[in-house]
């Protein structure tokens, strides 16, 4: 079949002819005009027009014309005004909000109103706006928005989420590193941890309660020595409003936010730290040491609770302060100030723990420890302090198990804190601590002790305000120390000073106490208790001014209970009484005066016989006990010791303490009954030298007073009294009715040292004076060339009685009336009157 172009060409054409055509499917024919109907044929335009559509739709093609300002030459057609340009426009104003901006939208030319254009803006991206200038609220200096966004950053501006999820650490980092202040939202942010914020200034700041930092694992190292979540060695650091939450989940051992001794200055404000886990480094917030350098850090308005072992540690840092924090529910400590250096180098010096409260922990506030070599075991005492300079003060402590609060260091100040209701195991203050002052404190509750402060050395307790507690202060095994004017009431022991103390688990703190003052307290007890107990002899103990109530239901006996022979007793009362109201009553056959330990002063209305024993309660109810056991040497190289009592009596039991090989005390454990003269104690053990002295019942105090006021005339016996009553007359001695005797102790015995003399001299009822003898002659001596001279309100010269040895005459001079008794005797020159002259002449020999 032959090809279209192998066919013969036509010889014309026209409309009528047939084309074919394929449609739909299949193939048909159409004429020519068929196919060309719509279809111009010519175009035909007159010069200097244009050609093309005007109207609606599709249509024919028509001429246009070409109107003013435009110009059709050949091909081209171009305008013929001048340009639009906007700088040649007139200057306008401000743009209003209602003004007009020209737009292209979807291929139209539009106008929309400013405001409308402005607000669309926001909505495209990309557009950098921090070149904006603004003036900040309340502020003067115009800024760009960048400059004034850089005061302080978000953590999302840096990639944060904030979904408690997604590890967050990384934006914190990368926004600290930039140098501004950075801001968190109310949400949580999960920091793992090791997180480190160093550089020269980090700051953060939360919304208080509600922004949260939590750590999600413990997975990255750090450049902290010790793993840390937060490690913090910025120069200068601070933080407001944040809660570090170092997860229960999380048990690692690792500091939970640590301050690093390369920060100097911290200052931490209304955040919480909580559960951080581990078993040694479980600190919610700790200050690492960082002495001798100065540091600013103040922990302010802050919250510690649930950390497996302090809520906050202050280590060996400077000038720290902790203020107005709250915390609880810790394992050990709610706040801890310590340095444990084995060198003794680092030092915590000027420390502020002001206006805290702690409830719910082990101790609330501990400041220092007791442990003179800083290493473990430890070694009780004050030699090497670890606290240089302190004040804690108006601090709110209570429902701690061991105590509200505890002290030990040198120089620390403890005043206006409230403690209540600590214990039981052991209640309001321990202080264990030396050089310091502890005033004005109020401690309630019923725990062991108000003031536990055994082992203290030059510490002054002064106006604490005791109520509860089985103990009120106990200051035991102490050297130099002042307990003075405190207010102690309802508790079974008012205060305590036992020889040697010791921690309770047999552990004791290496001192003996002497040189105590317990001057001017108020002490109250009820029945069954004691107002100031004294045991195992300590020495050098003044007792002075105090007032001690018995209340209603207390034996005014038990006052003062001094198991020492070194006591100094002055001016104490007994239930506010200036005399303590006592009768002598025969005990054993002995007519004894029974008095107060306590009191200097007794008045006696009546007696059935000469007094014949003064001995005080204690003496009385240790009457055949041993009352103490003192050392009289220490010996050394003792570990181990062992005391031995022998003698007429039985039962008796003691302790030995040992410090640094020496024998410093000896604590009895059973006072034992019928011992007397011959009783010893001896010590054993694997040192040498140690020796004791026993003490059967209580001696007479030495140089303690006793006035004794008789509202009768009352006798005290000298021959065969027991404590021996001894007067420079070696007799008897009667006190008459509104007169006094006082006694003073001397050698064990009393030595009545003022009394009334009317067993030689009485005065009558009506004006007469008796001069008498108890026995033998009544004698009168005059010094060496005098007399015995006689006289009266008549006759003020009077005259003279004498004696010697030959005549008179020429030789004494004697007025006259005067007489002289001439000693070698012989009649007619024995007695001689003086008859005239008041010289030596006129002398007469009558006898």
């Amino acid at each position: 079949m032959p090809t279209i172009g192998q066919l013969p060409d036509a010889a014309s054409v026209s409309d009528s002819d047939i084309l074919p055509v394929f449609q739909n499917g299949s193939t048909v024919g159409a004429t020519r005009a068929q196919i060309l109907a719509g279809m111009q044929q010519a175009l035909s335009l007159p010069q200097g027009t244009l050609f093309g559509g005007v109207g609606p739709g599709v249509a024919s093609p028509v001429a246009i014309s070409v109107g003013a300002n435009l110009a059709l030459s050949g091909t081209t057609l171009s305008a013929t005004a001048a340009p639009f340009e906007i700088a040649t426009l007139p200057a306008g104003s401000t743009p209003a909000s209602t003004d007009v901006v020209p737009v292209g939208q979807s291929g139209v030319n539009s106008g929309v109103s400013y405001a409308t254009f402005m607000q669309g803006v926001s909505g495209v991206s990309g557009v950098q706006a921090g070149g904006f200038e603004a003036i900040a609220a309340g502020a003067s200096a115009l800024r760009t928005l960048s400059a004034i966004a850089a005061n302080a950053v978000a953590i999302e501006d840096f990639g944060a989420v904030g979904d408690g999820v997604t590890n967050d650490a990384p934006a914190l980092i990368a926004a600290l590193a930039s140098g501004n202040p950075v801001r968190f939202g109310p949400r949580t942010y999960r920091i793992d941890g090791e997180c480190d914020v160093g550089g020269t200034c980090a700051v953060m700041v939360g919304v208080p309660g509600q922004t949260v930092l939590t750590r999600g694992a413990q997975s990255a190292t750090g450049t902290s020595a010790n793993p840390a979540w937060i490690s913090v060695s910025a120069t200068q650091f601070f933080a407001d409003g944040l809660v570090f939450d170092a997860n229960p989940a999380i048990t690692a051992d690792t500091w939970g936010v640590v301050v690093q001794a390369s920060c100097t200055n911290a200052n931490i404000t209304r955040s919480l730290f909580r559960n951080a886990m581990g078993s040694i480094y479980g600190w919610g917030l700790a200050l690492a040491p960082s002495d001798p350098t100065l540091t600013r850090h103040h922990i302010h308005d802050c919250e510690f609770t649930a950390n497996a072992v302090d809520g906050m540690w202050v280590a060996a840092c400077d000038s720290v302060a902790v203020t107005c924090c709250r915390a609880h529910d810790n394992a050990r400590n709610g706040i801890y100030v310590d340095s444990q250096d084995p060198t003794f180098v680092l030092k915590i010096r000027d420390v502020q723990i002001v206006g805290n409260t702690c409830w719910n922990n082990q101790t609330g506030i501990s400041v220092g420890n007791f442990n003179a070599t800083n290493t473990e075991p430890g070694v009780y005492g004050n030699a090497n302090p670890d606290v240089l300079g302190g004040l804690v003060a108006n601090n709110c402590t209570f429902d701690n198990t061991g105590y509200g609060i505890s002290i030990s260091g040198r120089n620390i100040i403890v005043t206006g804190n409230l403690i209540v209701n600590n214990g039981p195991s052991g209640g309001g203050m321990l202080a264990n601590t030396g050089y310091c002052r502890i005033s004005d404190n109020m401690i309630t509750g019923a725990g062991g002790f108000g003031i536990d402060a055994g082992g203290a050395i030059f510490v002054d307790l002064t106006g604490n305000y005791i109520d509860g507690p089985t103990i009120g202060i106990g200051i035991g095994g102490t050297q130099n120390c002042t307990v003075r004017g405190n207010y102690v009431q309802d508790c079974a022991i008012g205060i305590i000073a036992l020889n040697v103390e010791s921690d309770g688990r047999g552990d004791n703190f290496g001192i003996s106490c002497n040189n105590l003052s317990i001057i001017g307290n108020y002490v109250g007890y009820g029945a069954g208790g004691s107002g100031i107990v004294l045991r195992d002899a300590p020495q050098l103990v003044v007792v002075a001014d105090n007032v001690v109530s018995s209340g209603t239901g207390g034996n005014p006996l038990d006052a003062l209970v001094p198991y020492t022979d070194s006591l100094i007793l002055r001016g104490n009362l007994i239930n506010y009484a200036e005399s303590f109201a006592v009768n002598p009553i025969a005990s054993g056959g002995v007519n004894t005066l029974v008095y107060p330990d306590i009191v200097d002063r007794v008045s006696v209305s009546q007696s059935s016989g000469p007094v014949q024993s003064m001995i005080s309660a204690t003496a009385q109810s240790m009457a055949g006990q041993i009352s103490f056991i003192k050392v009289t040497n220490a010996g050394s190289n003792y570990t181990t010791a062992t005391v031995a009592i022998t003698g007429p009596g039985s039962g008796a039991t003691a302790g030995v303490w040992i410090a640094d090989g020496a024998v410093i005390g000896v604590y009895m454990t059973a006072y034992g009954s019928g011992y007397g003269p011959g009783t010893v104690a001896t010590i054993s053990g694997d040192g040498v030298g140690a020796t004791v002295a026993v003490q059967v019942g209580l001696p007479v105090i030495q140089s303690r007073k006793l006035a004794v006021h008789c509202l009768s005339s009352i006798g005290f016996a000298a021959a065969g009294s027991a404590p021996a009553q001894e007067n420079w007359t070696g007799a008897p001695v009667t006190v008459p009715a509104g007169a006094s005797i006082e006694w003073q102790g001397e050698a064990g015995a009393w030595q009545a040292v003022r009394f009334m003399q009317s067993d030689y001299l009485e005065p009558g009822g009506d004006g007469s004076v008796t001069l008498q003898s108890q026995a033998g002659d009544v004698k009168l001596q005059p010094a060496s060339g005098g007399g015995v001279r006689y006289l009266s309100a008549t006759e003020p010269t009077g005259c003279l009685t004498l004696i010697g040895r030959g005549a008179p005459s020429g030789v004494i001079a004697a007025p006259p009336g005067s007489s002289f008794r001439n000693l070698n005797g012989g009649v007619g020159s024995t007695y001689w009157i003086k008859q005239t002259a008041t010289d030596a002449t006129g002398w007469i020999a009558v006898a």
